[in-house]
């Protein structure tokens, strides 16, 4: 009969988790799942194992090595980390999804100028356009209607879409900004932040397209 009286020793504890670590490490190396990722330009070695979802990872990593809303580039594509990560004493585990797209606003900046002494501004940094881009996971109405457990519907107009991003405090990112999406016009129409904790996690947006009247 085996022996689990040891299993109650602290040392023995200890010395399990730290063999657990290291047989984790040489996964990263040795494994068909480990793959080299760059995470805020950081390359970072992580385990990429495929889910039921085409568009969706599940991946192991180092403890801290990858935070709750990290883009990670992934074999020259954009993923979002969209679940908070948890530490089981070995490794920290997680999921990311596919970034399919990227919001994208363009605005000019104010630029600096003054005024001669005839009243006539005189542009010392003229205004110039910047466009600035969002990676986001896209979800559409009906397909979120599909996940819900309750089977109520969101009261959101069919045609509106769902778009994950990292949280962010840019000001950009707020109600009736509007931005680029597949080549259409939309308009921010909603922001939950229940996602988000301690300045880490994601934002939910609810876009609505602007119809095109000309």
């Amino acid at each position: 009969m085996r022996d689990y009286s040891n299993y109650h020793n602290t040392n023995y504890a200890e010395k399990l988790l730290r063999d657990g670590v290291k047989t984790f490490e040489k996964s990263l190396i040795t494994s068909p799942d480990a793959y080299d990722v760059l995470v805020n330009d950081e390359e970072k070695k992580i385990m990429v194992q495929s889910t039921s979802n085409y568009n969706e990872r599940r991946i192991l990593f180092k403890h801290g090595d990858i935070q709750w809303g990290d883009i990670v580039i992934h074999e020259g594509e954009k993923w979002l980390v969209t679940e908070r990560p948890y530490f089981n004493k070995i490794y920290d585990k997680s999921h990311m999804e596919l970034c399919t797209t990227s919001m994208v606003f363009t605005y000019l900046t104010d630029g600096v100028y003054e005024y001669d002494r005839f009243g006539n501004k005189i542009w010392i940094e003229e205004p110039t356009e910047v466009v600035k881009e969002f990676p986001c996971v896209i979800e559409s109405i009906s397909n979120l209607n599909t996940k819900t457990t309750t089977g109520q519907q969101i009261n959101v107009p069919e045609g509106d879409m769902v778009v994950t991003i990292p949280y962010t405090t840019d000001g950009l990112i707020k109600l009736t900004s509007e931005f680029t999406m597949f080549g259409d016009a939309y308009r921010i129409s909603g922001i939950d932040k229940s996602k988000v904790h301690q300045d880490k996690g994601v934002l939910i947006l609810v876009v609505s397209r602007i119809a095109n009247n000309t």
